[in-house]
Order: structure tokens, then C-alpha cells, then sequence
């Protein structure tokens, strides 16, 4: 059984079509919250930085995942979907991961795990989670089908990263969604590899 039929978003579906029926009914562009999503991820940098609040910026971090799926669902039920809205959509969540992790070093600048700065986790973090995102895009271009495979799609990714700082373990969730966003790059390498038929070019 391919690790996606374990998706988050099964869990949150009712909850993030509730929250979408709102901005459906009254009009609202699906890349108006895709922007929402970036100033909450941008006021969880904030808090994190001036206060330390490691349980308000979790709230954040899982508002901006919550709200990934909310976007999406407006664009379906408004009729609204378009491969400019996803394009927007997928270079959106991308600055605001970037925000998310890069916040937790300068916000505990002498932070260190495993012999690691937490400068040094955020920056394998944040590679792991872009090469899980490129593996899949270009796997896409050349034609691949069953791409959403690995258990650290980017609605987990938040999810733990959200839970762990709630619980005041935010440096320790850094860690854990690296070793989790590498894994499931390196499995996404091996998985399309397979699929990809061996034809040499002429």
C-alpha cells in the first residue's frame, strides 16, 4: 500500500471544507488565502523572535498547513482552479517555509543538536523539503504517474513541526522534520527512478 493513503489531509477534510464553505459562498480568490497563509507564517517568525513563544508560533505553523488545504478547496468548489493559481500556490508555500524554519535558528541563535548549529538544521531542512517538492515536479514533467508517495508530504512536515512546538520541542521538531523531509526525498529519488523507463537519447 503506497505510504499517501496515510495522508494528513484525510484526517482534516470535513474541518478544511467547513472552513472553505465561507469564502466560497462570498467570492473569495483562492490566491487571496494562499497570501493569508504567508502573513500568518510571517507573524509565527515574529512571535518566535520577539517572545520565544514556542506553543503560540506551533499554532501558526499548523494554521499556514491548515490553510494549504483551505486554498485548495475554494479553488475546486469556486471553479476557480488554474495552473497559474498552482503555480502561485506551490511558490507561496515554499517562502513560507522558509520563514517557518529559517525563524527558529535566528530565534535561538546559540541553539545546538547533535553538534549541529540549529543555523546548520534549518538549512538541511529546508533542502530536504525542496528536493521533496523538485523530485515530484519533475517527475510530473516527464510524464510519471502516482507521485504523492512518502510519509513526509509537506501537510505532515508542518504537522509535526506544529505539535512538537507546541509542546515547547521546537528545536527537537526541526530535527525530526528534517531526518523526515530528506527521507522522504531520497525515497521519492528512488520510487521515480523505477518508474522512469531507461531510453537513451539520440
Amino acid at each position: 500500500m503506497s505510504p499517501s493513503k496515510f495522508r494528513l489531509r484525510r484526517v482534516f477534510r470535513i474541518p478544511v471544507l467547513k472552513a472553505a464553505a465561507p469564502f466560497i459562498k462570498y467570492g473569495v480568490h483562492p490566491n487571496t488565502i494562499t497570501y493569508l497563509s504567508l502573513l500568518i507564517a510571517f507573524a509565527g517568525f515574529l512571535i518566535l523572535g520577539i517572545t520565544q513563544n514556542q506553543l503560540v508560533y506551533g499554532v501558526f505553523v499548523f494554521l499556514v498547513g491548515f490553510f494549504d488545504g483551505v486554498d485548495g478547496a475554494v479553488a475546486r468548489g469556486s471553479g476557480k482552479a488554474s495552473t497559474k493559481g498552482a503555480f502561485t500556490d506551490s511558490f507561496i508555500d515554499k517562502v513560507s517555509e522558509a520563514v517557518l524554519l529559517f525563524s527558529i535558528p535566528i530565534s535561538f541563535p546559540t541553539g545546538e543538536i547533535f553538534g549541529l548549529s540549529l543555523d546548520a538544521w534549518a538549512y538541511l531542512c529546508f533542502t530536504g523539503w525542496l528536493l521533496t517538492s523538485y523530485s515530484r515536479a519533475r517527475a510530473e514533467s516527464i510524464g510519471l504517474s502516482d507521485l504523492d508517495v512518502g510519509l513526509g508530504a509537506r501537510s505532515e512536515r508542518l504537522f509535526i513541526l506544529s505539535i512538537l512546538s507546541i509542546l515547547s520541542l521546537v528545536e527537537v521538531g526541526l530535527v525530526v522534520v528534517t531526518a523526515i523531509g530528506i527521507g522522504t526525498a531520497v525515497y521519492r529519488f528512488i520510487y521515480y527512478q523505477r518508474l522512469i523507463p531507461d531510453v537513451t537519447s539520440k
